[in-house]
């Protein structure tokens, strides 16, 4: 990659962030292109050079989240070794990018579904992929005796799935039920998810005196 389009990526990934920041303050609707411009530190003509509607900039911003998300499960799950490990790495790094979530506050509000609507292929595409590799990674902790033998994998891969999903949408709420701020919060919840799946060590047999 040459300088200009290193360049080109920051101003691009620097207006998604702007967009992110304007659209959570003013709302999707009542959000001004020229706020974004101005937050962006482009001008208005920049601006509309990479994106020229406010609906584009929705679709980009959404683009991101989807690619953050298969960057984040390619990262973490197809990366080898513990399924434990793998599982627990992607649940902390999904859960602590704040910038992801002031992206994922956006593409999950109610006003802007209507304008997604042509994204949701891709969406479901991604999402897909991921519970690909979340049932490679338990087949594979089956496999070495990390994990239960009796997991069932479709079923667990897409609750776990599930429950990163449910539990970004918390986070990204203006009131969430927990802070994931907290680490000890989220080292709770990873705890709790790991030791649904470990195996489990049978019971020692009561010594004889």
């Amino acid at each position: 990659m040459d300088a200009s389009d290193s360049q080109e990526v920051s101003t691009r990934d620097r207006i998604l962030a702007a967009a992110a920041g304007c659209f959570a303050k003013e709302g999707y609707q009542r959000a001004r292109m020229v706020a974004v411009a101005e937050r962006a530190g482009v001008s208005r003509a920049g601006l509309y050079l990479y994106f020229p509607t406010k609906e584009a900039l929705l679709a980009g911003l959404n683009e991101s989240v989807i690619d953050e998300w298969r960057a984040l499960s390619e990262r973490t799950l197809a990366a080898g070794g513990s399924a434990l490990e793998a599982i627990a790495s992607w649940m902390r790094e999904g859960l602590s990018s704040e910038a992801h979530q002031a992206a994922v506050r956006i593409v999950i509000a109610d006003e802007t579904q209507e304008v997604l609507l042509l994204d949701r292929g891709a969406t479901r595409e991604a999402l897909e992929e991921t519970q690909r590799l979340l049932a490679s990674v338990l087949r594979r902790g089956v496999r070495s005796g990390e994990l239960s033998r009796d997991l069932d994998v479709r079923a667990t891969a897409r609750a776990l799935r599930a429950l990163l999903l449910g539990l970004l949408r918390n986070h990204a709420s203006d009131r969430p039920l927990v802070d994931m701020r907290d680490r000890r919060h989220l080292e709770a919840l990873v705890a709790m998810a790991l030791r649904g799946i470990a195996r489990r060590e049978p019971p020692r047999a009561k010594e004889k005196r």
